[in-house]
């Protein structure tokens, strides 16, 4: 599901701040040494996650925001340092 329609004059900002919390979440994972099946124990689905790592799913949520940076023992907003 698309978070913004390609219409939007938001679009393009939003696929690019997308792509940029995507590549720290992947970052931060590889820097922990987690795997994403590692996830699993931290309460996300592996197929969702995959689909964040993927960006298959734009439109993720506060509670696999606030899920991931546990994960990574991070505050929520240290995952918006690009």
């Amino acid at each position: 599901m698309i978070g913004i329609k390609k219409e939007s004059m938001y679009y393009k900002d939003f696929n690019v701040f997308s792509q940029q919390l995507r590549a720290r979440i992947i970052q931060l994972r590889k820097s922990k040494g987690l795997t994403q099946e590692d996830m699993q124990a931290h309460e996300l689905s592996l197929r969702q996650y995959q689909r964040i790592e993927h960006g298959v799913t734009t439109n993720i949520t506060i509670t696999h925001l606030f899920k991931i940076s546990k994960a990574f023992g991070i505050s929520v907003h240290e995952l918006f340092v690009f």
